[in-house]
């Protein structure tokens, strides 16, 4: 079977660190022909992100028989651009298979409700952290915490590692915390670096 790789991250660092070799050592052991690895660093809600409109382009020309991801997630986190993504990939008789929970055959019943319980939980953990991040800012207004431009001290990284690693984009993240991007890409090694630990403990053993 030929296939395509497709992974979606935070930073490139943690593709090297994480899903990538994961997945080329699943195609390895399974008899796999990888046709093309094809990568993004985006939030999952943008469908028209470059790497992942590749793969799409190719799919549809039938250039692979399936794509391998690590998680659900990693294709979509909202759940119509997910059916929709699904019921492309059905036309093009291309399967999606996960390495956590194999491959999601959408023509079954379960397959169907499968890919939408978890294709709901993704939705619904994406939001929750932004509800949680604009109830943060909301209440650092209440308390008369100043959100305007940061001191270079004052940023939140922990804070803004997790909504990377969520697939937040650096801009979604200026916006909503009030951070200037020059300023957040100045600790942006440091981010990245905190991410690259998160992943690394999350790899399976």
């Amino acid at each position: 079977m030929k296939v395509a790789i497709y992974v979606r991250v935070s930073t490139k660092k943690q593709d090297e660190t994480n899903q990538l070799p994961r997945l080329r050592e699943m195609a390895k052991n399974r008899g796999f022909e990888v046709f093309r690895e094809y990568s993004d660093e985006a939030s999952a809600k943008d469908a028209n992100r470059p790497g992942w409109k590749g793969l799409m382009q190719d799919a549809a020309e039938h250039r692979f028989d399936a794509i391998l991801v690590t998680k659900l997630d990693r294709v979509m986190r909202s759940l119509v651009q997910l059916n929709i993504t699904m019921m492309d990939l059905q036309s093009y008789n291309v399967k999606l298979i996960c390495a956590d929970i194999g491959e999601i055959d959408f023509t079954t019943p379960m397959g169907k409700v499968q890919m939408q319980i978890i294709g709901a939980i993704a939705e619904w953990e994406r939001e929750i952290i932004a509800q949680r991040t604009r109830e943060g800012i909301e209440a650092r207004k209440a308390k008369g915490i100043r959100l305007g431009r940061k001191r270079r001290d004052d940023i939140p990284i922990d804070t803004i590692a997790t909504l990377r690693m969520s697939g937040n984009s650096w801009r979604s993240i200026t916006r909503d915390l009030h951070i200037p991007k020059t300023t957040l890409m100045r600790r942006r090694e440091e981010i990245e670096a905190l991410i690259k630990k998160r992943s690394e403990k999350e790899v399976p053993q």
